[in-house]
């Protein structure tokens, strides 16, 4: 990122955020879900006006879903945010052919610590997720002992860094894990790293030795699974922090992933404004058939007694 981008993009945040916070003492930014059926073709240009919203209770809201289905079932696993702990756990929601939940969500993994982006893989035969806890400085790893409710820490895959979203896949042989981390000049909103290993539950990932690969809070912090396209193109979905945490959703082409190089190009982007006049939008993903995203409208504030008003990872600058 060239000096001028980062002046342009620190002055343009900072007024927007003047901007948000009057706004935000009466009303607070909810995150929802969208979701809908999206054939392989149409991966590599979502329309998210075109799916379903699927609105939280206005206590609480929902955010970075990740799609799964085994067993005739369908779930979503997403950060669920109660105000009144102002603290996120992971949560799962089931879902009907119609796209509406069959019951409320259910807490999964509720820790004393923030948790978000509940990365999901299958290795080995065994389910796996992978949250977000940048605040702990480690990324832990979960294992899947009863399907779909009962997750038991297994292991860390990175220790002593503030990595936020992090995000594996398999790539020529070697298991790549991508994510934002707070380190130098680098915020949790503006930086790419990455790391690989032999397998995707090791503890031993080698560093990327051109690590931040990106700088840029326009198109550098992950935002969902990186996936191969039906034109054989590998992709990864970016979130857009200017002028705001979450503005816009873009996918990237991967040129070139090797240990020691890296090339990407955006070939998608879109605003959450524009795509369905919402106030942001920072995630996708996709299994079996199944498209889930999420966006973020400004509702009246609840009066909840004793509830606390931290955000997570947004407030990272």
């Amino acid at each position: 990122m060239t000096p001028v981008r980062h002046i342009y993009q620190t002055l343009a945040r900072g007024l927007q955020k003047r901007r948000d916070a009057r706004a935000e003492r009466t009303h607070w930014p909810q995150w929802f879900l969208l979701l809908g059926e999206r054939e392989r073709a149409r991966w590599s240009a979502p329309d998210p006006a075109g799916l379903k919203p699927l609105y939280p209770p206005v206590d609480r809201f929902w955010a970075d879903p990740f799609a799964w289905s085994e067993g005739g079932r369908r779930f979503i696993y997403l950060e669920e945010y109660p105000l009144r702990t102002a603290r996120g756990r992971i949560s799962a929601l089931e879902i009907g052919a119609d796209f509406e939940p069959l019951g409320p969500a259910v807490p999964v993994i509720d820790e004393d610590r923030h948790l978000s982006y509940p990365f999901l893989f299958r290795f080995a035969g065994a389910l796996y997720l992978v949250p977000e806890s940048a605040a702990s400085r480690r990324v832990d790893l979960y294992r899947c002992d009863r399907f779909p409710f009962g997750w038991t820490r297994v292991g860390t895959l990175l220790a002593d860094i503030q990595a936020a979203d992090a995000t594996l896949f398999e790539h020529q042989g070697r298991w790549w894990l991508f994510c934002s981390a707070r380190q130098g000049k680098a915020r949790l909103n503006n930086a790419l790293f990455a790391f690989h290993a032999d397998s995707p539950i090791s503890d031993r990932w080698t560093a990327h030795p051109g690590n931040p690969l990106v700088l840029d809070y326009a198109g550098a912090r992950p935002g969902g699974r990186v996936f191969v396209d039906d034109q054989g193109r590998l992709l990864r979905p970016v979130q857009h922090s200017v002028p705001r945490y979450g503005y816009g959703l873009g996918l990237n082409e991967v040129l070139e992933l090797t240990p020691e190089r890296f090339r990407e190009r955006p070939i998608w982007q879109a605003t959450g404004k524009a795509a369905g006049g919402w106030r942001a939008m920072h995630h996708l993903d996709w299994h079996q058939g199944l498209m889930v995203m999420d966006a973020q409208r400004l509702i009246p504030r609840p009066h909840i007694p004793g509830a606390l008003t931290n955000q997570g990872q947004e407030a990272d600058s």
